[in-house]
């Protein structure tokens, strides 16, 4: 019998696509595309087995064409069922995209004129819905904002020190992203009835933000305009001086895009460190002696720090520190590191729990009994878009 509701999920990066197929809110695989020695290397992944497949192409912005193949060659849809509907992740710095649309011909049209503004956010996702609509005819595809959740922000936390008169007409504000996976956490907290009055989310991964979460809503986050803006990221620098910016631009001999290439691709982890943007190899490294990896992790490490406290202080106090996203998930020495600092806050951790923690299939408390409450919990944006796509269909 053919299901009711098949949705596929697309969640575009510059250097991945990920994708995902749910059956009536159950996920049935995921699909994921990479470059790998200048080829794209495919992988299928169900009941906990993988499957690789490698394609001759050099262009990952047309790999969508070949997901429905994929799911079919592996039996993981059969001959009667068909997608209805596809949800997909959309990253932009506009009132227009705070909330969730359905992909017309204006959104589109809005999508273009944004690209002007912020071509490295725009450009993929607006690539990745041409393509889907030439894939996939007919089937409504909703943009699933990624700032969704933080419209609940009060109105201080929305504006920068500019003429707010400015700031309404051109859109130029703090919107906040990693809203998906946030609301995956806080939906996640909610069914297992966790959820704290005060709670601070932190997704630490290859993008990195701090979330203050009252009462389910957000309050305030460390993403602004961009999602350059906050901590230091793997390859992005976080907040910095303007005049700094337009030195280094000056330095270099860089165009705006230049520029902004260089912020994003070239700095954060990758930059401080001058050898990697990885966690893990920043770590031996450290051990081996390099002075510019423990740099890059202590630097790390204490922007974390400072955003709880601002958190904290954005919610008058704190109940509950959640840490989630690859980083967040997998490594205790991050947590341990980031957690030795925060006891002035009440929060202390059970050094055994965090070690035996990793990427936990349930959210799992940290925490000595003491201590207020540490989580760690594994994102799920892939369910969070299903879910929101399928709920703006049905409205």
């Amino acid at each position: 019998m053919a299901s009711k509701s098949l949705v596929l999920v697309v969640n575009p990066g510059s250097a991945s696509r990920k994708y995902a197929l749910f059956a009536d809110g159950i996920k049935r695989a995921n699909v994921h595309f990479e470059f790998e020695d200048g080829r794209i290397i495919g992988s299928i992944e169900c009941d906990e087995q993988k499957q690789l497949k490698i394609y001759e192409d050099t262009d990952l912005s047309i790999v969508s064409r070949y997901v429905m193949p994929l799911l079919h060659e592996y039996k993981i849809i059969n001959d009667d069922e068909n997608i209805t509907t596809i949800g997909i992740r959309l990253v932009a710095p506009s009132m227009r995209f705070t909330q969730d649309e359905l992909v017309a011909d204006d959104v589109e049209a809005a999508l273009e004129l944004l690209q002007q503004k912020a071509p490295l956010h725009i450009t993929t996702v607006l690539s990745e819905i041409k393509h889907l609509k030439d894939f996939f005819p007919n089937i409504p595809i909703i943009a699933v904002s990624d700032t969704a959740f933080h419209v609940t922000k009060r109105e201080c936390a929305w504006y920068y020190g500019i003429d707010t008169k400015f700031a309404d007409e051109s859109g130029i504000k703090r919107y906040g992203y990693h809203g998906v996976s946030v609301g995956s956490v806080v939906h996640c907290l909610e069914d297992q009835s966790r959820l704290s009055p005060k709670t601070i989310i932190c997704h630490i991964g290859s993008g990195s933000s701090v979330t203050a979460v009252q009462n389910g809503k957000s309050v305030d986050t460390t993403m602004g305009y961009s999602p350059l803006e906050g901590l230091v990221m793997s390859s992005r620098s976080g907040t910095m001086d303007v005049s700094a910016a337009l030195a280094i631009k000056r330095e270099l001999r860089l165009d705006d895009d230049g520029l902004e290439q260089y912020l994003n691709k070239k700095s954060g982890l990758l930059g401080i460190s001058g050898s990697s943007n990885d966690i893990r190899q920043l770590i031996i490294s450290e051990e081996a002696g390099d002075k510019r990896a423990k740099l890059a992790l202590d630097i790390f490490v204490y922007r974390l720090q400072l955003a709880i406290g601002q958190m904290a202080a954005s919610m008058n106090g704190v109940d509950c520190l959640v840490f989630t996203a690859t980083v967040g998930e997998r490594s205790s020495i991050i947590r341990g590191r980031i957690l030795d600092g925060l006891s002035y806050l009440g929060f202390n951790y059970d050094v055994k729990a965090n070690e035996s923690t990793f990427e936990p299939t349930e959210s799992t408390n940290i925490s000595l009994k003491a201590s207020k409450t540490i989580l760690v919990i594994s994102t799920d944006e892939s369910s969070e878009i299903a879910r929101r796509a399928e709920q703006f269909i049905i409205q």
